[in-house]
């Protein structure tokens, strides 16, 4: 395999890959955006009589709009890669593919999960990566 090939195969493993990361960073962010809402009512209601409660609204929002934002970017990467990996044209590859990044199982779960020796998982991974459209 040529330079420029390992390079491609190990560009899209690595978008694949980032699939898990991203939904980690999804519910953190969602937990956090949550948490802030909850902090922000408990605020507003606390200091009703202060003048800065205008100031303490905006900055408040536009935390909340700023994780809103990243959330969406998230999320619409997350769509991008299951939409690419359910387009391909081999079943096989596209269970690999969906198995291995989007559920994060092992090599050996999956192995065993599509009654396909370790090294044929391999194999098909291989190939699935090669058709896999970024």
């Amino acid at each position: 395999m040529m330079n420029g090939e390992i390079e491609k195969k190990e560009q899209k493993k690595a978008f694949l890959q980032s699939y898990q990361t991203l939904n980690v960073s999804i519910k953190t962010l969602g937990d956090l955006l949550n948490c802030l809402k909850e902090e922000h009512s408990q605020c507003l209601s606390a200091m009703c009589e202060n003048s800065d409660t205008d100031q303490i609204h905006k900055q408040m929002s536009d935390i909340v709009s700023c994780i809103k934002n990243q959330l969406g970017e998230k999320n619409e990467i997350c769509k991008i890669i299951v939409k690419n990996v359910s387009q391909m044209n081999s079943e096989i590859e596209k269970n690999i593919l969906l198995l291995k990044y989007i559920s994060g199982y092992t090599w050996e779960e999956i192995s065993e999960m599509t009654n396909y020796s370790l090294r044929q998982v391999y194999n098909i991974h291989n190939h699935a990566l090669k058709h896999f459209s970024m």
